[in-house]
């Protein structure tokens, strides 16, 4: 390799290096990593800037950490992660972007009709390990229980809304929405939660009621608007503000975020719900 050539080279290579460098990455909520990739990608800020998921845990860590000035979360910011950030004199701004409901997921042979929230608590605490325990399944065979594991989220979501405090030794940690939707589409005695995202092929949502005594809901756009689903949530892109904010292609994708016209069909290809 002559002289001018190894020059060149090098140069290429210190490019490189810088531009790697450069490139912004975000962690947040796995949830949505659909969206925000394909939103970066739609904008043409794929060479600027990526996502990492990880979860919404990871990506308020972050945030508070002052690595990022943008996130996205599944559920609010904890109230300790917001004083963090306020004592640090950054004030974290939510903007709710789409509407998702957490679906309660059952192979598709599974003929149970619904469940309420006091048998999903039993059934995620362990205290029911069989089908034939589960009020009117009309099914034998143990339950097979899988969950988010606890930088979603949708897990902290999950626990309030259904009142489980901590989950049982029987249930089994998956990391991303997909790893729900394949168990339960294989396996005919697997049960678990996800955002509505996780229906595929051979699986299916189950119709939930808040108590045995009241109507069991099916999740779809009308029920998660009028929050009449027991499991609906909003979902979330923050921003800082104070002494710290989005700059740069941080700012540019906000923008981008923020642009309902520009996000809601996005939003909606990925199976969540818009505003109205």
């Amino acid at each position: 390799m002559n002289m001018f050539k190894k020059a060149f080279v090098a140069m290429l290579l210190v490019s490189t290096s810088a531009y790697a460098q450069n490139k912004v990455s975000l962690s947040g909520s796995d949830t949505l990593g659909g969206v925000m990739t394909d939103a970066i990608i739609a904008a043409g800020m794929n060479q600027k800037i990526s996502y990492t998921g990880g979860g919404s845990s990871v990506g308020e860590k972050a945030f508070v950490n002052g690595e990022i000035s943008i996130t996205a979360m599944s559920r609010e910011m904890k109230p300790e992660v917001l004083a963090q950030a306020r004592a640090a004199g950054v004030e974290p701004v939510a903007h709710v972007v789409a509407l998702d409901g957490i679906g309660l997921f059952v192979n598709a042979s599974n003929l149970v009709a619904s469940f309420d929230l006091p048998t999903l608590a039993k059934i995620f605490t362990c205290e029911y390990t069989a089908w034939n325990q589960v009020p009117n399944s009309g099914k034998s065979g143990a339950i097979k229980a899988y969950r988010r594991n606890d930088q979603s989220g949708t897990t902290d979501t999950f626990k309030a809304l259904v009142g489980v405090k901590t989950f049982g030794a029987c249930v089994t940690v998956v990391n991303e929405t997909a790893d729900i939707a394949d168990r339960t589409a294989t396996d005919a005695d697997a049960i678990g939660y996800a955002g509505l995202s996780g229906i595929k092929a051979g699986n299916r949502d189950v119709a939930i009621s808040a108590t045995a005594a009241s109507a069991a809901i099916t999740p779809n756009t009308a029920t998660i608007r009028d929050g009449s689903y027991p499991l609906s949530r909003k979902l979330y892109i923050y921003s800082a503000s104070g002494v710290r904010a989005p700059a740069g292609a941080e700012q540019e994708l906000l923008e981008y975020l923020l642009d309902r016209s520009f996000l809601d069909p996005i939003v909606q290809d990925h199976d969540f719900v818009t505003l109205d």
